[in-house]
C-alpha cells in the first residue's frame, strides 16, 4: 500500500488538471457583445398584403436626396426658351420641373364615368386573393417615391383620367393574366404614336427587363393596349391629351408565380425599372420640341395593289391577311418603308404592317370614307 500512494496522488492530481480544461455547459457560457452592431432585420411584407388604395390621387411635389445611380446624374432638362411647336394646352413656363401622370390600372373602376360605364366592371387580373389593382398600386407608389426623389412633379392617378390630362409623360401601369401560364412584361403606345411617345416605351424598354430580370413577352402587345381608352382623346373626354407622351406597361403575369416572385413580392425592382426609364426619357427628351409631341396624321389612302398585311414591318414576318387591290387603309405610323395601319378586307378590319410603296392616295372614284375613331375603348 505504501508502495501505492504516490501512483494515486500522481493519477488524481492528472484527473483534476483534466477536468478544468473540459467544456461548460452551453446554459453556462455567457457570450460577451459584439463591438460590430448586428444589421436590423426589415419585416418581410407577406404577398397577400398590399397597401390601401390612396383616398384622392393628388400632385405630389417634394425634393429629397437622390436614391438611384440614375436619380443622381445631371438635373433633368427643363424648358428654357419658347418652343418649336406650342405643344400643350399648357405650355411650359421656363424653369418649370417635369410632370409624369401614373396611373394605377383599375383602381376604382367603379367610378369611371357615364361615358366609360361599359368599363366599370372591368376588375383586371386575380390571384389567390389578391387584385391587379393592389399590384399596380404596390408598384405606382413605389415609382412616384423615385421621380419625386429627382424633383419630378407626379400625379398618382385612379382609373379615371382627368378631362385632356396634359403632362411630360403618362404611364399607366398594370399587371397581366392567363389561363395558359404565359408570362413576361409589355409596353405599348397608343395607336397614333408621336415621336415622344414612341422614345418613351424605348427608354422605359430598355430599363425594366434589365432591372427586373423578367422575360420580354414579344408579340403580346394586344389591340387591347393600343386602344386603352386612357388614350382615345378623339373618343372620350376623360384621356390624355393629344399631345402628352404615353405608354402603357403590362409589368407581369399575375397568374405566372416567377413573374409574381417580381411584381407581388418585390415591387420595388418593378418600380425602379419603370422610374429609371422615365427619368431616362426626361433627361433624353428636348423639352422644347414640341412638335415631338405631335401625333401623325394620315389621309386615308388605298392598297394599290394585293398587299400582304404583316404582324411586323419586315418581308419576313408573319401574314395576317392578303388585302385585294383597292382595300382602304386608314395609316397610324410609319417605319422606314412599312405603314402600320388598319386595313378594310370586305367588312373585317385588320391591324398591321404594309408596304407604303404598295399604297395610294385616294381619288374621285374611292368610295368616300371618314377615317374611323380609334378601335373600341378597352381595358387590358
Amino acid at each position: 500500500m505504501k508502495q501505492m500512494t504516490p501512483i494515486l496522488i500522481i493519477a488524481l492530481l492528472t484527473l483534476v488538471a483534466c477536468t478544468s480544461f473540459m467544456p461548460q455547459p452551453a446554459s453556462d457560457v455567457v457570450i460577451q457583445p459584439s463591438l460590430t452592431p448586428a444589421a436590423t432585420l426589415v419585416p418581410i411584407t407577406p404577398t397577400s398584403a398590399m397597401p390601401t388604395p390612396t383616398a384622392t390621387p393628388a400632385r405630389v411635389v417634394q425634393v429629397v436626396p437622390p436614391v438611384s445611380d440614375l436619380v443622381a446624374e445631371p438635373v433633368i432638362v427643363m424648358p428654357t426658351a419658347t418652343p418649336s411647336v406650342i405643344p400643350t394646352p399648357t405650355p411650359r413656363p421656363p424653369g418649370t420641373p417635369p410632370r409624369v401622370g401614373l396611373q394605377i390600372g383599375h383602381l376604382r373602376s367603379h367610378e369611371l364615368p357615364d361615358e366609360l360605364a361599359h368599363l366599370r366592371t372591368s376588375s383586371g387580373a386575380y390571384w389567390n386573393g389578391i387584385t391587379e389593382a393592389q399590384v399596380n398600386e404596390a408598384i405606382a407608389v413605389r415609382v412616384r417615391d423615385i421621380l419625386v426623389t429627382a424633383g419630378v412633379e407626379v400625379d398618382l392617378l385612379p382609373a379615371t383620367v382627368p378631362p385632356a390630362y396634359d403632362a411630360d409623360a403618362f404611364v399607366a401601369i398594370h399587371a397581366d393574366g392567363s389561363v395558359e401560364g404565359a408570362r413576361g412584361w409589355k409596353i405599348a403606345t397608343p395607336w397614333r404614336t408621336s415621336a415622344a411617345s414612341r422614345a418613351l416605351l424605348e427608354a422605359v424598354a430598355a430599363t425594366y427587363g434589365a432591372i427586373t430580370g423578367l422575360p420580354e413577352d414579344r408579340n403580346g402587345v394586344t389591340i387591347n393596349m393600343r386602344g386603352y381608352y386612357a388614350f382615345n382623346y378623339r373618343r372620350h373626354t376623360h384621356a390624355i391629351a393629344r399631345t402628352t407622351p404615353a405608354i402603357i406597361v403590362e409589368t407581369g403575369f399575375l397568374t405566372n408565380a416567377a413573374d409574381r416572385s417580381v411584381i407581388v413580392a418585390r415591387p420595388e425592382l418593378a418600380a425602379r425599372g419603370i422610374a429609371e426609364g422615365i427619368l431616362q426619357y426626361l433627361k433624353q427628351r428636348d423639352p422644347n420640341d414640341g412638335a415631338a409631341l405631335l401625333p401623325p396624321e394620315w389621309p386615308i389612302l388605298y392598297t394599290s395593289t394585293n398587299v400582304r398585311v404583316r404582324a411586323a414591318p419586315s418581308e419576313t414576318a408573319r401574314m395576317i391577311v392578303e388585302a385585294p387591290a383597292d382595300s382602304r387603309v386608314f395609316v397610324f405610323n410609319r417605319d422606314g418603308d412599312w405603314y402600320e395601319a388598319m386595313v378594310r378586307v370586305g367588312d373585317s378590319r385588320y391591324v398591321g404592317w404594309i408596304r407604303a410603296d404598295q399604297t395610294r392616295p385616294s381619288d374621285t372614284n374611292d368610295t368616300p370614307s371618314s377615317p374611323p375613331t380609334d378601335p373600341p375603348a378597352t381595358n387590358p
